[in-house]
Formats: structure tokens, C-alpha cells, sequence
């Protein structure tokens, strides 16, 4: 990656004197790195253009790496000294990047306003013990989905309001085919980590419980509720219910009713049931006996703490966020551009107005105060990584809920016992 100053630094003297001979502003790079496309990034890079339209001297760099491997690029680019001077992370890369002192805490003035223009559930997202680290952009949030049709076909005319309600009605969905498989499931999982801890995780937050303590220092997995959680997830699968070879992949094919997903699937929906979407595709909350909740995770703009242009990256950073003449910011325009939702409550609100019923449902968990953050713990791409085996094991009917988070909790907990 190329480094905003240390690749203009020779081109310095160009610019140093105009053609009358008086001085000209030092000309300033600011590196703007993220995962998405260059289409995807479209509104951005407009906005960069008015932006250095504005204030002559300046050039914004976009750097565009793929998401897999966005965060070892960042590590190593700090290594090699060309660190990009804003990064748009994970908000679970945060610790990581916060503990190796590789990201600035916004000053108090940009502070101020996050936390006057965000909600809390997406200032938490980008706070590590009460520390905030940047701005919130692109939030994900996880709601049941359910097929519509298959609903109906089997006589239910509303979605599941309790995990009993679901049961029952996934059982009377769920159609095997000749060989004895599953054809038709009524509940589904994935295959990824994500796609087995993030309906968990989710779960626990409808249940009121989070899956770690407020200081990310220990975990909740072997609360009663979390047991249960898991211990009803696993009777799908010794009653039948559902299988590994049926996931939630199969839900763009009519195979699937029931599953809890993430507001980004929204495209490959759309993608796959064509003009039916609307009547096909249903969104709930995630049925609980619990007090109802869940959870969203956010990707957000930070500034590196190496960055020559630290203030001007937080300037450029405000610009992006802030709300155009009564419309989208920059970074909701491109959100909204790729089936996502934006943070900043100015955005939310302009969204909802503009939602069909798929996204006003995903955006009310949101703005009701109901979703909270997934945890920002320490390591947690390798937590969920133990988490999801055991998760797998129960699944399977080799441990019990109880052993295999009792299990979980032990090996997750030396984790969190090694962070600063």
C-alpha cells in the first residue's frame, strides 16, 4: 500500500512554488483504505472529489483490499510504515488495533458529536471499555427471517413469537424426500462461524443476556439461558428437524423457512425471487421468552495513529457522515448503494422513510433500541472460532448444551485472560 505522504514527498518541490512565484499550500495526501469495490465505493470517491474541490492541496487516495484479508494488510502496512491514514474495520478488530495502539481516539470535539448523532447501540459498537475509537458506517443486524409461502402452505398466517412457536412450526414445514433426507427444511443454520455464533449470540440478547460481561473479561456461556439456547437449538437436530444439509443457503431456492439472518442477504434474495420478493421474503423478531432484543455489528472509520494528518482525516471523516441538504450522507448514500444502513440516526431516519418492509424491519431493531452490539472482546474472530466447534458438537449430539459451553467458556476464558 502506498502511504499518504511518503509517496509525495519527492513530488513536494513541484508544488512549492507557483508559476508567479508565490508559495503554494503544502500539497497533502489523506489514504482512505476499505474493503469495497471501486463500484461500491462510488458515492465515496464523489464525495472525495467535491471534497478536494474544497480545499486545494489535498488528494484523497482510495485503497481497496478484500475483506479477507483487510486486517493483516492494515498489520502489516504499519510494519512497513505505509499505513493508510483512515481505515473503515471490523468493530471487532477494534481491541486488536486499540491494544497494538495502531488507531486514534477521536478528539473530544468529534466525540462529542458521535455521541450527539448515534445511537447507543452503534456508539457501542465502536467503544472498547468506554473508549470510543471512530465513527460508525455500515451496521448489520440480525432478525428471523421466514418464507411467507411455506408459512401459509402449512396454515400459519403470522411468524413465531416464542422458540416453542417456532419449533412447532418448523416441525409441521420440514418435508423429506424419498431417501428419508430433508427437502424442505423448517428451520436452518449455515456452515460458516458466523452463520452458528451470530444466531446464538443474537439469541442471547432476545433472552437478556449478553454472551460476555460489560468489561469483555469473562463470558455468560454457561448461563442458564444460554444452555437452554443451545440445548433447543440441538433438539432440531435430534428430532429432525433440521440437518446440516439443509442451511440457510438453501432458503433462495424455497427449501428453507425459517432462519436467523443478517439484513445484508437482502440482494441475493431479491436476486433470486425476482418480483416475488416481497410477498416471499418475511422479517420478525427472534422468537424468545426472553425480553426480546438482538444483536448488530458495525463496521466504522478509524484514524491511524501514525497518520501525518490526523486532523484532516477526522475533518474529511465528519464531511463523509454528515447529513447533505436534507439527504444521505456520503457514507449512507453508499450504504443504501449496497442493500446496507448507515449509523448516524439522520441517516436511519431518511432510510426508514425510504424502506420497503424487508429493511423497515431490520432499521426498527435498530432505532427501538433493541439491538445491541455483538461484543468487542479480545480475539474474538478466534473466540467464535471455539465457540462454533462446540456449537458443532452439540448440534451433533456429542456433548450436552451444558458440557459443550462449559467446555467453550474454559478455552474462551484463557483468551480473555491474556489481554492487557
Amino acid at each position: 500500500m502506498a502511504h499518504r505522504q511518503t509517496v509525495f514527498l519527492g513530488s513536494l518541490g513541484h508544488f512549492a512554488v507557483l508559476a508567479t512565484g508565490a508559495l503554494a499550500q503544502e500539497a497533502r495526501t489523506i489514504t482512505v483504505a476499505t474493503h469495497y469495490t471501486e463500484e461500491q465505493a462510488a458515492p465515496l470517491l464523489a464525495c472525495f472529489d467535491a471534497y478536494e474541490a474544497d480545499h486545494p492541496g489535498l488528494t484523497i487516495e482510495h485503497q481497496q483490499t478484500a475483506y479477507g484479508d483487510f486486517l493483516q494488510t492494515i498489520l502489516t502496512s504499519r510494519v512497513g510504515g505505509t499505513a493508510p491514514d483512515i481505515t473503515n474495520v471490523y468493530s471487532i478488530w477494534v481491541p486488536q488495533l486499540a491494544a497494538a495502539g495502531a488507531i486514534e481516539a477521536p478528539p473530544p470535539e468529534i466525540a462529542e458529536w458521535i455521541n450527539a448523532n448515534y445511537s447507543p447501540a452503534t456508539v457501542g459498537a465502536a467503544t472498547i471499555g468506554g473508549q470510543l475509537w471512530g465513527i460508525p458506517t455500515e451496521l448489520s443486524v440480525y432478525a428471523l427471517v421466514y418464507n411467507k409461502q411455506l408459512l401459509e402452505a402449512a396454515g400459519f398466517t403470522q411468524p413465531p413469537k416464542t422458540w416453542a412457536e417456532l419449533r412447532d412450526m418448523a416441525q409441521a414445514i420440514t418435508a423429506a424426500n424419498d431417501q428419508g433426507n430433508i427437502a424442505v427444511g423448517g428451520y436452518a443454520y449455515g456452515t460458516s462461524v458466523a452463520e452458528g455464533v451470530h444466531p446464538f449470540y443474537a439469541q442471547m440478547f432476545a433472552a437478556g443476556v449478553s454472551p460476555f460481561a460489560e468489561d469483555g473479561r469473562s463470558t455468560n456461556l454457561t448461563s442458564p439461558e444460554a444452555v437452554r439456547i443451545l440445548t433447543d437449538q440441538a433438539a432440531l437436530f435430534a428430532d429432525g428437524i433440521t440437518s446440516n444439509e439443509i442451511v440457510v443457503d438453501n432458503f433462495a431456492s424455497n427449501a428453507v423457512a425459517m432462519q436467523i439472518s443478517a439484513n445484508w442477504n437482502k440482494f441475493g434474495w431479491q436476486e433470486a425471487f425476482g418480483e416475488g420478493f416481497g410477498d416471499t421474503v418475511g422479517v420478525a423478531p427472534i422468537p424468545t421468552d426472553g425480553p426480546g432484543g438482538t444483536m448488530l455489528y458495525s463496521f466504522l472509520w478509524a484514524v491511524d495513529s501514525t497518520s501525518d494528518s490526523k486532523e484532516e482525516s477526522w475533518d474529511l471523516l465528519r464531511f463523509l457522515n454528515e447529513p447533505r441538504e436534507g439527504g444521505l450522507s456520503c457514507t449512507g448514500e453508499a450504504m443504501a448503494g449496497m442493500g446496507a444502513f448507515a449509523g448516524s440516526n439522520a441517516d436511519l431516519e431518511i432510510m426508514t422513510g425510504a424502506a420497503d418492509e424487508f429493511d423497515r424491519a431490520f432499521i426498527e431493531q435498530v432505532t427501538s433500541g433493541r439491538a445491541v452490539t455483538q461484543p468487542n472482546i479480545w480475539q474474538a474472530a478466534e473466540v467464535d472460532r471455539i465457540l462454533r466447534g462446540y456449537i458443532d458438537q452439540a448440534w451433533a449430539g456429542g456433548m450436552s448444551a451444558e458440557e459443550a459451553l462449559a467446555a467453550a467458556d474454559a478455552e474462551i476464558q484463557a483468551i480473555l485472560d491474556e489481554q492487557p
